[in-house]
């Protein structure tokens, strides 16, 4: 485990700062961006060579695409380089399962063996060598996730952690866009309104805590809106509305809009100011008194202010 811990100095987490003067307080998580290996594994630590593709194919389908390039519209951007197959950080850090000693986990925070029963790796994976793994690569990404909240938190009042991922169209079905905030409990409900209205006025569907889509590990342990102003939305995106298109569409021109009008709404989402103030000319920096939990209070105290800064990126 020591090349791990070597190259994980060098590179891990990924965090991606906006230029000085456009921060807003909103810091967009990318847990399943990877698609790397762990340094040490090689072609040869497969049970099967081409398991060597897993690595890659446990990625969010396109993420990169959509959030990757964010903090060019003001957000702080944070990811993972390595594959959920060797560490998933939206999972808790206690969700494997084991036997005799061993790692034997078809799910969860890590992976060492298919749905089906069959072991991905040519050797077992050693309890020891997973608490390693996990002091490595896990602790340092939810350590990392706490230090942007807090600063954004201390700068703007309050901070707005957007969780961003792309999901399976079997999985999904018609579900364009998803907003997960575990039934309301990570996130105020004026932000999540203000949210789904900006993707509407994209194009889009959007629907909240659907079965399966209501947030993961990082919404649940970062989404504390009342206690801690630290307010949490998991976004999940249909891949589909990126990758598949019938002939006419592509010739029509379709799929490469779709693809920038999702671009534009996460574009709005990140470069919005959001301000924790009633009413001012300017950008505010202080905390709001007033509860925006109270029923009195809400709509009133967390005000989305200046224009949508949508950029239609093309890819």
């Amino acid at each position: 485990m020591a090349r791990v811990r070597k190259q994980s100095r060098e590179s891990f987490p990924i965090v991606r700062h906006p230029a000085p003067g456009t921060r807003t307080p909103i810091l967009v998580s990318v847990p399943h961006y990877g698609t790397q290996p762990l340094p040490h594994i090689t072609r040869d630590d497969y049970r099967e060579p081409w398991f060597e593709t897993f690595a890659y194919g446990f990625a969010d389908t396109f993420v990169g695409d959509l959030y990757a390039d964010l903090h060019e519209h003001g957000a702080t951007v944070l990811a993972t380089p390595f594959s959920r197959i060797f560490v998933d950080v939206n999972r808790r850090r206690d969700d494997f399962e084991h036997r005799d000693g061993e790692v034997h986990s078809r799910r969860g925070v890590v992976r060492t063996h298919t749905t089906r029963e069959a072991p991905i790796f040519a050797r077992p994976l050693a309890l020891a060598d997973l608490e390693e793994r996990l002091r490595t690569l896990y602790d340092p990404y939810y350590s990392t996730l706490e230090r942007l909240l807090t600063e954004l938190r201390e700068a703007y009042g309050y901070a707005l952690l957007l969780d961003g991922h792309t999901g399976s169209p079997r999985r999904m079905k018609d579900h364009q866009v998803i907003i997960g905030t575990r039934h309301g409990a990570t996130c105020a409900p004026q932000l999540v309104a203000t949210i789904a209205a900006i993707f509407t006025r994209h194009g889009f569907e959007v629907h909240k805590n659907v079965s399966g889509y209501t947030g993961g590990n990082i919404v649940a342990t970062c989404g504390q809106p009342r206690t801690r102003r630290v307010h949490a939305i998991q976004l999940e995106i249909n891949a589909s509305l990126l990758m598949t298109t019938t002939a006419d569409e592509f010739i029509e021109g379709k799929f490469p809009r779709r693809r920038k009008r999702t671009s534009a709404a996460f574009a709005s989402v990140s470069g919005r100011r959001w301000w924790p103030c009633r009413r001012s000319s300017r950008p505010c920096t202080r905390v709001a008194h007033e509860d925006p939990h109270r029923s009195g209070n809400r709509g009133r105290v967390l005000v989305a202010r200046g224009a949508d800064r949508a950029r239609h990126v093309s890819r």
